[in-house]
C-alpha cells in the first residue's frame, strides 16, 4: 500500500470549507485513488461506493464545484481521466528530471501534454527537507538497483527502463527480493515489448498509468481492462476484486 503527504490545514481552506458534505469526501478521495502522477481514472460508480450512498455526488456537480475560480481538474482523454494538478504539487514540489523519485511521475506527465498543466509551487524549508531525504535514501535504492542491473547483465538501452519500473515496484512497497526475481521481471519485459525500448517504455506507462502490480501486454484500444486470468511461471493467476492477481491457493503475483 504506497502512502502519501497529507495536509493537516486543507479543512480549514476556503475551497475546502465552501463543498458540500458530499464532494468534500469525493476530493480527499481523488487524492487517495489516484495514480502516483495525479491522475485519476473516471469512475463514479466506483467512488460513490466507497464515499456512500447517502453522499450522492456526479461528475457535472463535481467539476462545477472543484473547478470554481480555477482549474483544480484537468479533464483528458475524452474525459475518461481526470488530472489533479495540485496533488503534484503537494506531493513533489517542484518536479525535477535529475530527481530519480520524479521520473516515472514526469514520463506520464510528458506523455498527456499534461507537464505544463501543474501551477507554479511554492517551496518551503519542509518541502526542502522532504526531497533531501528522498535524495538520499533514491541514492541508495539506485546504486542496489545498478548493481543488480549489473549483475544481470541489462541490455545498455534497457537500463533505465527497468531502474524506472524497480523505483516504481518500490514505492508500492512491493520491491523485487532478489536478483533472480529481478531477472525474471526484465525477462518479461523483453518479451513483451520485444526488445524495443520504446515499446517497454509504453509497457511500464500502462502498468504505472493503471496502478498495477506486474507487467501485461499492451492494449489494442484505450480501456483500462486487466485480463481476468493469465499463466505465467507454470501458473495460473486469477484477477481479484482489489485489482490484484492470485493462484487459486492464494499466492500473491508480484509482477
Amino acid at each position: 500500500m504506497s502512502k502519501r503527504f497529507t495536509d493537516t490545514n486543507k479543512y480549514k481552506k476556503p475551497f475546502i470549507r465552501g463543498l458540500e458534505g458530499a464532494y468534500k469526501l469525493l476530493w480527499d478521495y481523488l487524492y487517495h485513488d489516484c495514480d502516483h502522477a495525479g491522475i485519476w481514472i473516471v469512475d463514479f460508480d466506483i467512488a460513490q461506493i466507497y464515499i456512500g450512498d447517502d453522499m450522492p455526488v456526479n461528475k457535472e456537480q463535481a467539476l462545477k464545484y472543484f473547478n470554481n475560480g480555477e482549474t483544480r481538474i484537468v479533464e483528458f482523454n475524452k474525459g475518461s481521466k481526470w488530472f489533479i494538478p495540485a496533488f503534484i504539487e503537494f506531493q513533489y514540489g517542484v518536479l525535477n528530471e535529475d530527481n530519480r523519485a520524479h521520473n516515472s511521475v514526469i514520463m506520464i506527465l510528458k506523455k498527456y501534454n499534461l507537464l505544463g498543466k501543474t501551477n507554479k509551487p511554492l517551496r518551503s524549508s519542509l518541502e526542502g527537507a522532504k526531497d533531501k531525504d528522498k535524495d538520499m535514501d533514491m541514492d541508495k535504492d539506485k546504486d542496489k538497483d545498478q548493481k543488480i542491473c549489473k549483475k544481470i547483465n541489462i541490455l545498455p538501452e534497457f537500463q533505465d527502463i527497468l531502474l524506472s519500473w524497480l523505483k516504481y515496484k518500490r514505492d508500492r512497497r512491493e520491491s523485487y527480493k532478489t536478483a533472480d526475481s529481478t531477472e525474471l521481471a526484465y525477462k518479461k519485459l523483453l518479451r513483451l515489448s520485444g526488445k524495443d525500448p520504446n515499446k517497454a517504455i509504453k509497457v511500464i506507462e500502462q502498468s504505472m498509468e493503471n496502478n498495477w502490480a506486474g507487467l501485461f501486454p499492451l492494449k489494442k484500444g484505450d480501456n483500462d481492462v486487466k485480463p481476468n486470468h493469465f499463466i505465467e511461471y507454470g501458473k495460473k493467476w486469477f484477477l481479484d476484486k482489489d485489482g490484484e492477481y492470485y493462484t487459486k491457493s492464494g499466492e500473491l503475483y508480484a509482477g
